[in-house]
């Protein structure tokens, strides 16, 4: 005659199910898992398939310079980190007299020197002369859809009062295109960034 079974400690007293050989329940937990990170991780939108225009296709042009530095900087980019245009060309105009802001005759300027890029992320540009003028056209397309930001743009780096000051003076006769009339060259004022105005999709040059 013998006794029940011994009892044996560590091992499971729970019987698995009909479908337990087949999805353990670690298994299960595991891929259960997987779907949720997957549902919740945000897609990542590779540069061949931008979006449509928006704000991060938003072109803008920073000004830049340092004081005492005869130099003017300029950088035509996006508001999105990784957006690529399909066309970007910058015309300088030099040579003319600065009027002000409101007398600029604009139908005068003599835009040559042109950049031009097709496929890039960005363009940038350096010069001395004083004053400068810029006429930009930036084409961005994609599947969803294609516009043009444009503007024209002059420049004016002028002395102030100290002697040893600055100031950069700026016009534009572009409509949608806010430019500040005067500003202290400091690094507590530049760099200076201008939105480009979009002029849809039939607006390039």
């Amino acid at each position: 005659m013998t006794g029940p079974p011994p009892l044996e400690f560590g091992s499971a007293s729970r019987r698995r199910g009909r479908l337990g050989h087949f999805a353990p329940l670690p298994l299960v937990g595991t891929a259960l898992l997987l779907v949720v990170l997957i549902v919740l991780t945000p897609a990542l939108e590779s540069n061949s398939h931008q979006p449509g225009p928006g704000l991060l296709t938003q072109a803008e042009l920073v000004v830049d310079k340092i004081a005492s530095n005869a130099t003017m900087h300029f950088y035509i980019w996006a508001l999105g980190e990784t957006i690529r245009y399909a066309q970007i060309d910058v015309g300088v105009a030099t040579g003319f007299n600065w009027t002000g802001t409101q007398a600029l005759n604009w139908s005068a300027l003599n835009f040559s020197a042109w950049t031009n890029q097709t496929d890039t992320l960005s363009v940038s540009l350096a010069s001395s002369a004083n004053p400068l003028a810029l006429s930009v056209f930036v084409h961005y397309a994609s599947p969803a859809g294609a516009t043009w930001y444009v503007a024209m743009l002059a420049f004016y780096v002028g002395l102030t009062s100290p002697p040893s000051g600055e100031s950069l003076y700026a016009s534009s006769p572009t409509s949608g295109v806010a430019v500040d009339s005067s500003i202290a060259v400091s690094n507590d004022t530049l760099p200076e960034a201008i939105l480009l105005a979009n002029a849809g999709p039939g607006g390039g040059p």
